[in-house]
């Protein structure tokens, strides 16, 4: 009894809610309400390490994967590092999962369940995001702009939303990950389209697209030029309908 105990609330349980609030929040919101700030502190306690682990095995199968040049934001520079690039990926993970349970515990455990996914791979990615900077004139802007966004589009989405995607924009585009790192670009696009959940058709999901697509394609545009923009406008757009979409599939399956 005690293993399967064990297993249930330590494994199953944490697992499933993962699962529901990926693919299908709503019922996740349904079956799984917490209404204080202690009880989403403690489900989200439980879901710290199976949080970490996902996080770092997307980056490390993204990294083993043979990408084209110039797709991510590492460079020969890794190999200067003195701790293991896979180190400072663990160490991006952590600091990602560290913001989006802290949204998580104030506002909504399945939003920071996403968010903490989102994060986590984005600033686990670049192994040498702590390098990186970029000499364009006017660079202390554009985390700015990463702010500024997310606080106009909370008037629409929401305030959790429009900070959260703020904050995590206007970071990732501080140490130069949001623009030039392609996957990056589609990974927030994807995860806030995920955490997004509007209802709406193709016109709707596809206006949301192109917004946050624009958003960091102006910021690929600062970083990057103007082809850096471009292509991350296009990655982030991309990332957003598939999330958007997701979202979109589970309110009609729960609408049934």
């Amino acid at each position: 009894m005690l293993i399967e105990r064990v297993y249930h609330e330590g494994i199953r349980e944490p697992l499933r809610w993962m699962a529901l609030a990926v693919f299908q929040p709503v019922r996740f919101r349904t079956a799984y309400k917490a209404t204080g700030m202690r009880q989403r502190v403690g489900m989200q306690a439980r879901l710290i390490a199976y949080l970490f682990l996902l996080s770092l095995l997307l980056v490390m199968l993204v990294r083993a994967v043979p990408l084209p040049a110039h797709l991510l934001v590492w460079s020969n520079e890794a190999r200067e590092l003195r701790f293991s690039p896979w180190l400072v990926s663990a160490i991006g993970v952590a600091f990602g999962l560290t913001v989006g349970l802290l949204f998580g515990a104030i506002w909504d455990v399945s939003f920071g369940i996403v968010l903490s996914l989102t994060a986590g791979v984005v600033f686990g990615l670049p192994g040498v995001y702590a390098l990186l900077h970029t000499d364009a004139l006017g660079a202390w802007l554009i985390p700015v702009f990463g702010l500024a966004a997310g606080f106009a589009l909370s008037l629409s989405f929401g305030l959790p939303w429009g900070l959260a995607f703020g904050v995590i924009v206007g970071m990732a585009s501080a140490v130069g990950i949001a623009g030039p790192d392609l996957v990056a670009d589609l990974v927030i696009g994807l995860g806030f389209g995920l955490a997004l959940n509007v209802p709406g058709g193709i016109i709707a999901r596809l206006a949301i697209s192109l917004l946050i697509g624009l958003i960091l394609g102006v910021i690929g545009g600062l970083t990057a030029g103007l082809a850096g923009g471009l292509a991350s406008g296009f990655a982030a757009g991309v990332g957003s309908i598939l999330g958007l979409s997701r979202g979109f599939s589970s309110l009609l399956y729960n609408a049934k």
